[in-house]
């Protein structure tokens, strides 16, 4: 896709071609688009507006009634729109470093485009506050530039590490059991990071938080994530698979970033029922599926169409993707107890999805249980592919690598970044991945069928 036709067409930023025929695929981009728009103009009559890191909760910002945008979701946005190259090579050519992480910094690039009309969406306003977590140096110090560059008020936040926790089927007790899985300990002192940065923003924005609407935001959170849940589990359960990755994240990720919102929420019960009508219409992705891939790691938002090559040369469907399996198991939270704090609520929430995609031993046994419920045949990971890649560096990717070993499934690192179009070539990554089909999955299926003979 050229640039001029990712802006010529605003649904491209979160379509593929093959999506066309689901009806929540247009649809959900052009809301967010409009939806972005709205944003815009309210920001421009006086509202304030936040920018914030996808790990901190919008629950919040929602029942304050604060406009709010996450970064890695506009990182998307620019990514999408073929920006990349472009944005990152400016910022390197204003002296940042090469290897600073893309997708964390990719939004912040986007702010030296002087020309807004060529800006993606007519590019961001300027926040009134910008908040992230401090447990990673160089997102703390982006969003420190972000402050010092628009003026905007910084908060950072800290994050516990739960010292003992319950790890006795823990997976099954997370929508109520969450407390006694992580302990008071971490829970309660999230809970209070959520009320220093409640006083922040009512000082900063003019705005007053309510818990009484805090409370239906969760509830509605929870309705939505359970129409997911129930689409995952059709989608891990079906032979030949209803929808791909491609099909997949588009329809969670643009209803996930308005959680708590009816929309959302009507949005995901969509898409669970037009994924039912496909499994009960025996319409598969590939009639001859083969293999079955998991996607691990963030979503290739320049290039969503690449999945699709394996499914047509060898009837390998990527099923699996973190959007679609987190939104699952991770969101849905319900009180421990009747009249507890929603922060509280809230930080469990959060708690669980920071531990499901960061933290040993949480993470890898949640990936060998996904590969386990959708029969995966082989693991694709996006991430991990240079010796100065964080997550390499702290010893996450041989973790998850050995979990994957432990149960037969073979593991592929492509080492591209999937907010960077500049670390790709088409061409050598579909011969790597074809080639993993086919001497790890393929083949090594062909010798153990002859071995069994």
């Amino acid at each position: 896709m050229s640039d001029t036709d990712a802006q010529d067409r605003p649904e491209a930023a979160f379509q593929n071609d093959r999506s066309s025929h689901l009806s929540f695929a247009k649809e959900n981009s052009n809301y967010n688009r409009e939806w972005f728009l709205e944003l815009k103009a309210r920001v421009d009559a006086g509202a304030p507006f936040a920018f914030v890191n996808a790990d901190i909760p919008t629950e919040i910002f929602k029942a304050m009634d604060i406009p709010v945008v996450i970064n890695q979701w506009w990182a998307a946005v620019v990514a999408a729109k073929q920006k990349s190259a472009q944005y990152l090579g400016a910022l390197n050519a204003q002296g940042y470093r090469e290897n600073l992480c893309k997708y964390c910094s990719l939004a912040y690039a986007s702010t030296f485009e002087e020309n807004a009309a060529e800006a993606p969406w007519g590019g961001l306003p300027r926040p009134t506050v910008v908040i992230s977590s401090n447990d990673c140096n160089s997102q703390n110090k982006i969003f420190e530039l972000w402050a010092e560059r628009t003026g905007a008020a910084y908060f950072a936040m800290d994050r516990a590490a739960p010292l003992k926790p319950n790890l006795e089927g823990w997976l099954d007790r997370l929508p109520n059991g969450w407390n006694d899985v992580f302990g008071d300990g971490v829970i309660d002192f999230l809970t209070e990071q959520y009320r220093e940065l409640i006083a922040f923003l009512e000082k900063h924005t003019g705005r007053r938080f309510d818990p009484d609407r805090l409370r239906e935001i969760m509830a509605l959170v929870n309705e939505q994530e359970d129409y997911y849940r129930k689409a995952r589990d059709l989608i891990a359960s079906t032979r030949p698979a209803p929808l791909n990755v491609a099909d997949q994240m588009p329809a969670t990720m643009i209803p996930q970033w308005h959680r708590g919102t009816v929309w959302g929420r009507d949005r995901a019960k969509l898409f669970y029922e037009e994924t039912l009508a496909k499994v009960k219409a025996g319409d598969g992705v590939v009639a001859d599926e083969r293999v079955r891939l998991m996607w691990l790691g963030t979503g290739l938002w320049y290039n969503l169409g690449f999945y699709e090559y394996f499914q047509q040369r060898y009837g390998a469907v990527f099923v699996w993707s973190i959007y679609l399996a987190i939104a699952a198991d991770a969101y849905p939270t319900y009180p421990s107890a009747p009249d507890e704090d929603p922060l509280r609520t809230l930080a469990g929430r959060m708690t669980k999805i920071y531990a499901m995609l960061n933290t040993a031993p949480f993470n890898v046994e949640w990936f060998k249980a996904e590969a386990k419920r959708a029969g995966i045949d082989g693991v694709v990971s996006l991430t991990g592919g240079t010796e100065d890649d964080c997550r390499e560096t702290f010893g996450q990717h041989f973790l998850v690598r050995r979990a994957f070993e432990e149960i037969g499934v073979p593991i592929l690192r492509l080492g591209v970044d999937n907010a960077d179009a500049r670390t790709w070539n088409d061409e050598a990554i579909r011969k790597q991945v074809g080639d993993f089909i086919e001497t790890e999955i393929l083949a090594r299926r062909a010798g153990d069928a002859q071995g069994g003979h």
